[in-house]
């Protein structure tokens, strides 16, 4: 049978696709076995679906990740005609978290805040009063959420102050919890799935692309070593540090690369006691490997 020029073509690429693949998953294992932590990672070709993985099933903890999956839950409650984008969400003061919170230094003088700028404050600057009120009010609906979705990997069980303190009373037991875990393979599935607007609204989708390019936080990690410009929509992940040790240094997004395509990549650390320049520098590392063999 003869081949088309677009299927050749089309065989060329999968073929090259696969070749870098096996280059990657190689490189990435020397990177992680300079840390002490596992190091989980994964990469989606968004257009091909290709995907690479370095202990692509394994659990960690998703720490601020969770802002994600919380942040598109909101929004496909907009979609479903149950809030608004301007409406105005009461903030409760168990809610307040006074750590990483730009609401929380606007509280007690405001206690009301739009919901737009609450998820955007929650993604864009993880602000952790923002994901404190969203669970309070809508946390038993989001597991139910991602299994409608079909997202296997991905679980929100506690609002993240539960998890910090159940994380400080018994960091080794906090480990081997499946709940509020993420699988590099998992995460990216995700971010794919909304790229493609396969969850959300048209709009909805645009907005959460929009917050996620918006983030501020650690730009050492998968940003830290690609080319100058490099537009990176994601969303980090980090929790505190006890008995030296790190449970959690995370960073899930996409990368827009040259001539228009898109690379979901997620990266886990966890259990890690090395510092925290040199756990971001794990992350970035890993991100300019994938960058360089899928661009």
């Amino acid at each position: 049978m003869k081949l088309t020029r677009r299927q050749s073509l089309w065989i060329l690429a999968s073929s090259a696709a696969a070749a870098a693949a096996e280059n990657l998953q190689d490189i990435w294992q020397r990177i992680a076995r300079e840390t002490d932590g596992t190091v989980g990672a994964a990469a989606l070709d968004i257009s091909s679906s290709h995907t690479v993985s370095l202990n692509g099933a394994d659990r960690f903890p998703l720490a601020s990740v969770c802002k994600l999956p919380i942040a598109m839950h909101m929004l496909a409650l907009l979609d479903e005609g149950k809030l608004t984008r301007s409406q105005d969400i009461e903030v409760l003061p168990q809610d307040v978290v006074r750590s990483v919170s730009p609401i929380a230094e606007r509280w007690p003088a405001e206690r009301r805040f739009r919901l737009d700028e609450m998820i955007e404050l929650m993604v864009a600057r993880s602000d952790n009063t923002a994901v404190e009120t969203f669970f309070r009010m809508e946390g038993p609906a989001i597991n139910p959420r991602l299994r409608a979705w079909k997202i296997d990997g991905v679980r929100v069980d506690r609002p993240e102050s539960q998890c910090n303190r159940d994380r400080r009373a018994n960091p080794q037991q906090f480990l081997k919890d499946p709940r509020d875990t993420g699988t590099p393979v998992g995460t990216v599935q995700l971010l794919a799935r909304l790229f493609r607007s396969e969850l959300l609204s048209a709009p909805s989708t645009a907005r959460m692309i929009e917050m996620l390019k918006a983030t501020t936080t650690f730009p050492t990690r998968l940003k830290g070593l690609l080319p100058h410009g490099t537009v990176v929509a994601h969303k980090t992940g980090s929790s505190g540090v006890d008995d030296s040790m790190a449970a959690a240094t995370n960073d899930s997004g996409v990368i827009f690369l040259p001539r228009g395509r898109q690379l979901a990549v997620s990266v886990y650390i966890k259990a890690s006691t090395k510092s925290d320049a040199a756990r971001d520098s794990i992350i970035a590392r890993i991100s300019r490997a994938a960058f360089d063999a899928y661009r």
